[in-house]
């Protein structure tokens, strides 16, 4: 077996051996080991990271063969953080990994944080996400975020004294998960992620099924593959010390056209998107709630006629 150097010799023109040293020692805990958390996995241990807890309790399906690092013919049906745990070992026996092929209470998995240097909640379930990271930032940890959508995506690294994810996305800060989990399928709530059409490129016909049946997100693999290797490039910064990594409330911005930094209420389309949430949650939580109710079905059926007809013209039809 190739000893540790050799394995990532070309690392040293770029990393002195103490910062290289660094990378190895630090640990990383991943929560959802799917589209973005088994391919970060994977690009951490290709620079030499060693040290991985893997938490998924989900097994591969053929849905997932279009953008999952893991996911081929021969791993369909098996635990997500078990296959990614075994491409870790092939790229380095010595890396130390610990795998959780269970759904965990978010009491358990912030005992692994303490364990680690980096956190990166990964789950589909966005609600149980915002949990682990608001545990990162309550224990002192830093945490990776990569949301992506379409053809659009954000990534950073939230700092246990920067703004919280919350502050990025536009999503109210609620106190439990119950309520997060409840907010984020509510229907008036799912309306808010109407940008998905213009800036993350759905086709209206899916994003009326992601509203109105509960679709799952869209996404494509050079997406997905794209903002995980800024998210392991970002963690990369963050524990060989040698560049300041983006951190909250700096964040990247992925469209199809551009890679941008932009800032938390800097002057950015997702500025005005951010506070529109914000806004409209609060407005429905107040005695105006069944008249917004009324203009918001109104406003989708418009919006989904227009775009509808855009894309018919496009196609010549």
């Amino acid at each position: 077996m190739p000893h540790y150097h050799e394995l990532f010799e070309r690392n040293f023109g770029i990393f002195t051996p103490g910062e290289q040293e660094r990378i190895r020692a630090s640990g990383i805990l991943i929560v959802g080991c799917g589209g973005i958390g088994g391919t970060v996995a994977v690009m951490l241990a290709r620079s030499g990271m060693e040290k991985f807890i893997l938490v998924d309790f989900d097994v591969y399906g053929i849905s997932n063969m279009n953008r999952q690092i893991g996911c081929f013919s021969d791993t369909l049906g098996r635990n997500k953080a078990e296959v990614i745990g075994e491409e870790i070992c092939k790229i380095n026996p010595e890396a130390q990994v610990e795998v959780f092929p269970e759904l965990l209470s978010h009491e358990k998995i912030a005992e692994l944080i303490e364990r680690v240097d980096v956190v990166f909640p990964a789950a589909d379930d966005l609600a149980f996400s915002i949990v682990v990271f608001r545990d990162a930032q309550r224990l002192g940890k830093p945490s990776l975020m990569v949301v992506p959508s379409g053809t659009w995506a954000n990534v950073t690294i939230l700092m246990p004294d920067g703004p919280p994810v919350e502050e990025i996305e536009g999503v109210p800060k609620l106190g439990s998960y119950e309520e997060l989990k409840t907010m984020l399928s509510t229907r008036k709530y799912r309306y808010g992620t109407y940008f998905y059409v213009p800036v993350a490129d759905w086709r209206i016909d899916y994003y009326r099924s992601f509203i109105e049946e509960t679709k799952p997100p869209a996404h494509i693999a050079p997406l997905v593959w794209l903002c995980s290797s800024l998210g392991a490039f970002e963690v990369i910064k963050l524990i060989s010390g040698k560049w300041k990594p983006v951190s909250s409330p700096r964040y990247w911005n992925i469209t199809r056209n551009a890679i941008r930094i932009n800032r938390i209420n800097g002057l950015s389309l997702q500025t005005l998107l951010v506070w529109q949430r914000k806004v409209m949650w609060l407005l429905f939580q107040t005695p105006l709630a069944p008249l917004l109710e009324q203009a918001q079905n109104l406003w989708w059926k418009l919006f989904c006629a227009w775009y509808s007809y855009r894309e018919r013209k496009r196609s010549g039809g």
